[in-house]
């Protein structure tokens, strides 16, 4: 959706203007060295074919994420409101669409599949909606900011976590807790959480493999009983693929070969489930991705991969301040929630999560900034 989107922007921004979208001199920088890592690391990769091809994919929906961003920024102010209208509404529409089908055994996908679908419904189907229904508010009410009473602004963290509460992501729901927790505390000092942020996630990148050599996979079955299974599991893979990436540090092992990671260690523990069932669990360690972006990063692109990431997440902050959105507390929620569920969730390179990044990165430039707000204050005190 976000590749046609940006096509269909190219096209009207060719008819109106007779010209093609700019980039950035930063972002041109960044792409050019990030994808060319990433494109260097597929030869020494354990399946260059495949992760070429997912490198191209990958450098596809980048160039229509930077269209889609830029193609916001350029709007006028008028546009800009409109943008944000549509916004709510399709949100609105969004979480209606996903509570019909949460409840009713998802009718609307059963439309689209053009087949009878299971006759239970696996809720996990519909967590990748709710958590970006979940982070998009917290930009929501950045947008709307000026129309919310101190009162709402101080209840708002407790819609996301809401939201998640009934949705089967730990992770998910981890991460808005966590954001409402940040949102709360520098609530009354953004610029102070402004500067802390970043250093917070670009340590946390660097010195995740060291990190997680200390996270001790759980065998016993008492830990059943004190954690969730999925995070029993992610122990298991944390500690293996920490383990793994100290072998290699430097270059990693390869774009994508995570994904086909041999695995020389093997789950083998007793979890006990809610009904009460024994379930013995052994296999793959590594399924896909390592649950943890950081680690994922580090394992396919090294020390190199890391670095560049840190700089990708500094230069996000600098683009904010350039916005004057550095007193923004509902977006540092966001990058909060974003970068816990990128630590503990999703694989870092799926096209869908992928994407979201972008999505989430045009909708902030229909947050009007705190000066012009400080102007419009100014100009109707004096009746203008």
């Amino acid at each position: 959706m976000v590749v046609l989107v940006a096509a269909i922007l190219l096209i009207l921004r060719g008819i109106e203007t007779k010209s093609l979208p700019s980039f950035t001199r930063t972002q041109i920088i960044i792409f050019s060295l990030f994808f060319g890592w990433v494109t260097i690391s597929t030869l020494w990769t354990i399946s260059p074919f495949t992760a070429f091809k997912l490198d191209l994919r990958l450098i596809a929906l980048t160039i229509s994420g930077l269209v889609l961003v830029n193609g916001v920024t350029d709007l006028d102010k008028e546009n800009r409101k409109r943008m944000a209208n549509a916004v709510l509404l399709g949100l609105a529409l969004a979480s209606i669409f996903l509570s019909i089908e949460v409840f009713y055994q998802a009718p609307i996908t059963k439309v689209f599949k053009g087949k009878a679908l299971d006759a239970w419904v696996d809720p996990s189907r519909f967590n990748r909606g709710a958590t970006f229904i979940g982070i998009s508010l917290w930009l929501l009410c950045a947008i709307f900011r000026e129309k919310l009473s101190l009162f709402f602004k101080l209840l708002f963290p407790i819609v996301p976590i809401a939201l998640l509460y009934f949705a089967p992501s730990e992770s998910s729901l981890v991460a808005v807790i966590l954001a409402a927790i940040w949102y709360l505390f520098f609530f009354k000092f953004p610029k102070l959480g402004f500067q802390i942020l970043p250093v917070i996630m670009i340590v946390s990148v660097l010195v995740m493999p060291f990190a997680t050599r200390y996270v001790e996979p759980l065998y016993d079955e008492e830990s059943s009983h004190s954690i969730p299974f999925s995070a029993k599991h992610r122990f298991f893979i944390w500690d293996f693929v920490s383990s793994q990436i100290l072998k290699n540090p430097v270059i990693g092992w390869g774009f994508d070969s995570a994904r086909d990671y041999s695995n020389n260690g093997v789950e083998n523990y007793v979890n006990i489930e809610p009904n009460g069932n024994v379930r013995a669990v052994g296999g793959r360690i590594i399924s896909l991705h390592p649950h943890n972006f950081a680690l994922q990063v580090w394992l396919e692109l090294g020390l190199i991969g890391a670095i560049l990431i840190s700089v990708i997440i500094w230069s996000v902050f600098g683009y904010l301040k350039s916005r004057q959105l550095s007193e923004r507390i509902e977006i540092q929620a966001m990058l909060v929630s974003t970068f816990i569920i990128a630590l503990l969730g999703y694989g870092i390179w799926q096209n869908r999560w992928f994407v979201m990044f972008f999505i989430f990165a045009a909708m902030i430039p229909l947050i009007q900034p705190k000066q012009d707000q400080e102007i419009i204050d100014e100009v109707d005190e004096y009746g203008a």
